[in-house]
């Protein structure tokens, strides 16, 4: 990874440092807003005076205090509407607001699902405004994203650092207007979907709709428990990994038809865009889409290696827009498996190449490399550490992107119902797999491991983890280690020792140069394509004029 692919990281960091800070004291963000933007304007002085030399290190401050004064401003000014709807707090209150998520069932069998306050309060009175609810109901049709609701029940103001303000346990509930549009036609759609699917057999009925559509309604408890303790929880939960494969399944076919890369851009977004308003377009669900799109957008302008600075700048923007998924662990999950695939993945796959075939050290970097990064994230507030996540998720993978994309197609053939339950069944098979893979993986002994959640077991799992990683991946360094001690890169050491032993074979044998394979081809009389090799000629694929 070049260096400057890394050099929006400490904005990134500068950001979620100061958004952890005003969540959880939102009293001080005001203060914060201020201090950030005085350092910016000093810096911005100093730098402006200073030398060339530190131009580069100033500017990166002054965009870290810029960065920072920004999502301290939006906590700031989000504060007022909080604390108003808090001072509602009360046995039995109103609430009118829009649903703004999916909803799913809670282990005390209600239905849970975000929303968006339009009021508050008693019957009596009540006060315009807007601020995140969490709200429980019993289990009913037609809470869909985008509808308007009323519910009257029990509201209690959440901990500092939750991103929904209150919450409230509803004795009643009602719909004021139906969603309408296109999110009444996803809605449709997922509700025809969701019936196709459950009328199929177990395993993997209830499975496919949250593997599809994110939809979990359908998923049982102990399948749920299941998935949790093998690490594939993360399978029904519409991530990066979901938009990636819409987006990868549009690439594919637009190049199948022989479009170019503009064209295969427009339509991935275009998919990614209705795959969004199909599974509710939700926090989690744009963040994931906003990273996806922001991969597509490095492809466009042919730099996929700046992947990490892309990520860095996406969270960024999203933390700016929300400071309160700074302490979302949701949040946190998601760019951690997204920076481990970009930066630990890779040497992870050449470390391991040195025990296994290159194809399956891929194969296995991948899940590696999203457990190690998530773990210590998973022990600040899980009980359970999964120790079977990285085999488990290596026989679930293939099955994965077959089932959501088998899946989504069902979903949109609804209209047609013969085909709908074609491709219905079609992807119950890949779904089946992962259910049974999960359940068998979850019964194994020592599946996993016990501990306090907090920071000690998070410092505890990191330490493990880089242990793990360094050893896996150490072996790559070594070998470049050695051959820079050796005057050279790897591929160039090994061509000049193989040019050394020239002397030693017949002018007929071939000379294989690696590193430099351009200019040493493979001729009939062992002739290069520079010189024809004998004593006293020099070797074409050595920079140094070294004699044979």
């Amino acid at each position: 990874m070049r260096r400057r692919d890394l050099r929006l990281l400490p904005i990134a960091g500068g950001t979620w440092a100061t958004g952890l800070l005003c969540v959880f004291l939102p009293q001080i963000a005001g203060a914060v807003a201020a201090f950030c933007v005085l350092a910016a304007v000093v810096a911005g002085a100093i730098v402006g005076r200073s030398r060339a030399r530190g131009v580069e290190r100033g500017g990166l401050m002054i965009v870290v205090l810029a960065a920072a004064a920004a999502v301290a401003t939006t906590a700031c000014l989000a504060m007022p509407a909080r604390e108003a709807v808090r001072e509602r707090e009360a046995y039995a209150v109103d609430v009118v607001a829009d649903v703004s998520s999916s909803a799913s069932v809670g282990k005390d069998g209600r239905l849970w699902f975000e929303a968006q306050s339009s009021s508050v309060g008693s019957s009596d009175e009540k006060v315009a405004v807007s601020a995140p609810v969490r709200i429980g109901i019993e289990p009913a049709e037609g809470f869909d994203l985008g509808a308007t609701i009323r519910v009257t029940g029990q509201m209690e103001a959440t901990d500092a650092g939750e991103r929904a303000t209150v919450v409230v346990f509803a004795s009643e509930a009602e719909i004021v207007r139906p969603a309408s549009g296109v999110f009444a036609v996803a809605a449709g759609a997922r509700s025809a979907f969701i019936e196709r699917a459950t009328r199929l057999p177990e395993p993997g009925a209830g499975l496919l709709p949250g593997l599809a559509v994110g939809d979990t309604r359908a998923v049982s408890d102990a399948l749920n428990d299941d998935m949790r303790t093998s690490g594939l929880s993360h399978l029904t939960a519409v991530s990066g990994a979901n938009c990636a494969i819409v987006v990868a399944a549009a690439f594919f076919l637009v190049a199948l038809c022989g479009g170019g890369r503009r064209l295969r851009i427009v339509v991935a977004a275009l998919a990614l865009a209705g795959f969004v308003v199909l599974v509710t377009p939700e926090p989690s669900v744009i963040r994931a889409a906003v990273m996806a799109g922001v991969a597509m957008l490095t492809v466009l302008l042919g730099r996929p290696s700046a992947g990490a600075g892309m990520l860095a700048l996406c969270a960024t923007g999203i933390l700016i827009a929300d400071p309160w998924l700074a302490a979302t662990a949701g949040f946190a999950l998601s760019v951690a498996a997204s920076g481990a695939l970009i930066l630990l993945a890779p040497p992870l796959a050449r470390g391991l190449a040195r025990w296994m075939p290159q194809p399956l050290a891929l194969a296995i970097s991948v899940p590696l490399a999203a457990q190690l990064a998530c773990g210590p994230i998973i022990a600040l507030f899980a009980e359970q550490q999964s120790l079977v996540g990285i085999a488990a998720n290596l026989l679930a993978a293939p099955a994965a992107p077959i089932a959501t994309v088998i899946g989504l197609l069902a979903c949109l053939a609804a209209p047609i119902p013969m085909l709908a339950d074609l491709l219905a069944a079609s992807a119950w098979l890949p779904a089946a797999w992962i259910s049974v893979t999960a359940t068998v993986s979850a019964r194994l002994p020592l599946a996993q491991a016990s501990l306090v959640p907090g920071i000690g077991s998070a410092v505890l799992v990191a330490m493990l983890s880089a242990a793990l990683g360094s050893s896996c991946a150490g072996g790559e360094e070594r070998a470049t280690s050695a051959a820079a001690e050796a005057g050279g890169s790897p591929g160039r050491t090994a061509s000049r020792r193989w040019c050394s032993s020239w002397r030693s074979r017949s002018a007929a044998r071939i000379s294989l140069c690696r590193g430099r394979s351009r200019r040493c081809r493979r001729h009939p009389a062992g002739r290069s394509r520079r010189a024809t090799w004998g004593r006293g000629m020099r070797c074409s694929c050595d920079r140094k004029e070294k004699s044979h």
